[in-house]
Protein backbone atom coordinates (compact mmCIF):
# COMPACT_ATOMS: atom_id res chain seq x y z
CA UNK A 1 0.00 0.00 0.00
CA UNK A 2 1.36 3.38 -0.96
CA UNK A 3 1.03 6.31 1.35
CA UNK A 4 0.05 9.58 -0.27
CA UNK A 5 0.71 12.98 1.13
CA UNK A 6 -1.51 14.72 -1.38
CA UNK A 7 -3.62 17.08 0.75
CA UNK A 8 -6.61 16.87 -1.59
CA UNK A 9 -6.62 13.06 -1.51
CA UNK A 10 -6.33 13.04 2.29
CA UNK A 11 -9.14 15.56 2.63
CA UNK A 12 -11.31 13.51 0.28
CA UNK A 13 -10.67 10.35 2.34
CA UNK A 14 -11.43 12.17 5.58
CA UNK A 15 -14.61 13.66 4.13
CA UNK A 16 -15.77 10.15 3.10
CA UNK A 17 -15.22 8.92 6.65
CA UNK A 18 -17.07 11.90 8.16
CA UNK A 19 -19.93 11.55 5.65
CA UNK A 20 -20.41 7.89 6.60
CA UNK A 21 -20.54 8.84 10.28
CA UNK A 22 -22.98 11.67 9.59
CA UNK A 23 -25.25 9.34 7.60
CA UNK A 24 -25.34 6.93 10.54
CA UNK A 25 -26.05 9.80 12.94
CA UNK A 26 -28.88 11.14 10.75
CA UNK A 27 -30.44 7.68 10.48
CA UNK A 28 -30.26 7.28 14.25
CA UNK A 29 -31.85 10.71 14.79
CA UNK A 30 -34.74 9.88 12.42
CA UNK A 31 -35.34 6.56 14.16
CA UNK A 32 -35.24 8.21 17.60
CA UNK A 33 -37.86 10.74 16.49
CA UNK A 34 -40.06 7.96 15.15
CA UNK A 35 -39.62 5.99 18.38
CA UNK A 36 -40.65 9.01 20.45
CA UNK A 37 -43.72 9.59 18.30
CA UNK A 38 -44.76 5.95 18.59
CA UNK A 39 -44.25 6.00 22.36
CA UNK A 40 -46.49 9.05 22.62
CA UNK A 41 -49.13 7.36 20.45
CA UNK A 42 -48.95 4.18 22.54
CA UNK A 43 -49.32 6.21 25.73
CA UNK A 44 -52.42 7.91 24.32
CA UNK A 45 -53.95 4.58 23.32
CA UNK A 46 -53.12 3.06 26.72
CA UNK A 47 -54.84 5.98 28.44
CA UNK A 48 -57.91 5.64 26.20
CA UNK A 49 -58.00 1.87 26.81
CA UNK A 50 -57.87 2.45 30.57
CA UNK A 51 -60.74 4.93 30.34
CA UNK A 52 -62.84 2.56 28.23
CA UNK A 53 -62.08 -0.35 30.55
CA UNK A 54 -63.16 1.75 33.54
CA UNK A 55 -66.34 2.71 31.68
CA UNK A 56 -67.09 -0.96 31.00
CA UNK A 57 -66.63 -1.79 34.69
CA UNK A 58 -68.84 1.15 35.65
CA UNK A 59 -71.46 -0.15 33.22
CA UNK A 60 -71.59 -3.45 35.11
CA UNK A 61 -68.88 -5.69 33.68
CA UNK A 62 -66.38 -7.16 36.09
CA UNK A 63 -62.68 -7.20 35.40
CA UNK A 64 -62.83 -11.01 35.58
CA UNK A 65 -65.56 -11.20 32.92
CA UNK A 66 -63.65 -8.86 30.65
CA UNK A 67 -60.47 -10.86 31.16
CA UNK A 68 -62.28 -14.09 30.21
CA UNK A 69 -63.04 -12.66 26.77
CA UNK A 70 -59.49 -11.42 26.26
CA UNK A 71 -59.77 -7.86 27.55
CA UNK A 72 -56.99 -7.54 30.08
CA UNK A 73 -56.93 -4.91 32.76
CA UNK A 74 -55.11 -1.81 31.61
CA UNK A 75 -51.47 -1.35 32.51
CA UNK A 76 -52.12 2.31 33.28
CA UNK A 77 -54.87 3.80 35.35
CA UNK A 78 -57.31 6.36 34.10
CA UNK A 79 -56.11 9.84 34.85
CA UNK A 80 -57.95 11.46 37.70
CA UNK A 81 -58.13 15.07 38.55
CA UNK A 82 -56.98 15.82 42.03
CA UNK A 83 -59.26 17.74 44.30
CA UNK A 84 -57.81 20.51 46.28
CA UNK A 85 -57.96 19.87 49.94
CA UNK A 86 -59.11 22.78 51.98
CA UNK A 87 -57.05 23.67 54.93
CA UNK A 88 -58.56 25.22 57.97
CA UNK A 89 -57.62 28.80 58.29
CA UNK A 90 -56.02 29.47 61.60
CA UNK A 91 -57.30 32.35 63.60
CA UNK A 92 -54.86 35.17 64.15
CA UNK A 93 -52.90 34.76 67.29
CA UNK A 94 -54.25 36.81 70.18
CA UNK A 95 -51.27 36.01 72.30
CA UNK A 96 -50.18 39.19 73.99
CA UNK A 97 -47.05 39.01 75.99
Amino acid sequence: MTTTTDPDAIESSLRALVDARMDAGRALARTAAERDARRAALEAVETEYAAQHAAAVTAGWTATELKKVGLEEPTTRTPRTRRRTRTKETAPSTDQT
